[in-house]
């Protein structure tokens, strides 16, 4: 081979040799370079990027050469963030030694048992709180702020609510004129910061001789304090025999109210 064909060849060959990756730690490890192995795996484990199967595998070659080199207690601590990060990965039996697997087997099972025992007492937990909320009486003082968009208007009010466990019952009065009077009741089906209310609606409208009967949505927010932010939508079909008056209303009333813990 003449020079010139020789030096293309190496010219050609030469990027690839640039660009060939190092060894991974897997390949460290089957040919016995437990160190190099360790550090690769680190490299490995410290990229986020790298794909979860990628980072399960890397950790079990770190764990397997970590063990060959007597660490036993980073050993243990490499496999219990195994069964963390990855619980359905398994140390294979073929490719690493027996007592790594065994290892390997029982730290897993003890996180799984952790695991099991926190889901447990986080579920005991929220049913005592749920328990504890049936029990519960708030009174609710509310002052409110009521708008009926077809006859454009609006009249400031106040109000008391009366929750226990899922249960809401309130009453409330609307001033600016003639007085009118609102009594509802319905569900709170969450004692989340956020809760949705579903009910029924009676309104007596003494100033225009009738009452009036509906339905109602609306929800409530849970401020700081013990402050609750609500706003309620309701429909009403009125039973009034003067024809001066509509017979159906939309209203929709918002306002703040402070909860008030009467017996626990």
């Amino acid at each position: 081979m003449s020079p010139s064909v020789l030096a293309f060849v190496v010219l050609l060959l030469l990027p690839r040799a640039i660009r060939a990756e190092p060894p991974s730690c897997s390949g460290l490890y089957e040919s016995g370079q437990y160190e190099a192995a360790v550090q690769a795996c680190e490299q490995v484990l410290a990229g986020p990027e790298r794909p979860a199967e990628e980072r399960g595998m890397a950790r079990m070659y770190l764990a397997a050469s970590l063990q060959v080199l007597g660490y036993a207690n980073r050993v243990q601590q490499e496999l219990e963030l195994l069964a963390r990060e990855h619980p359905g990965m398994r140390v294979d039996p073929v490719r690493f030694p027996p007592e790594l697997v065994a290892l390997a087997e029982g730290i897993r099972e003890r996180v799984e048992a952790e695991k099991l025992y926190a889901a447990e007492q986080a579920a005991l937990r929220e049913r005592q709180a749920l328990e504890r909320a049936r029990k519960t009486l708030i009174l609710r003082p509310e002052a409110l702020a009521l708008v009926e968009p077809l006859n454009r208007v609006w009249r400031p009010g106040a109000g008391v609510s009366i929750n226990r466990g899922l249960l809401e019952a309130g009453a409330h009065v609307w001033l600016g004129g003639p007085p009118a009077f609102h009594l509802q009741g319905g569900l709170v089906p969450s004692r989340g910061r956020v809760r949705p209310f579903v009910g029924v609606r009676a309104t007596l409208n003494p100033g225009a001789g009738g009452y009036g009967v509906g339905a109602v949505v609306g929800g409530r927010l849970a401020l700081p304090a013990g402050f609750v932010a609500l706003v309620d939508v309701g429909a009403d079909y009125f039973l009034i025999g003067d024809d001066a008056y509509q017979r159906f209303a939309l209203t929709a009333h918002a306002g703040l109210g402070f909860d008030v813990r009467l017996h626990e």
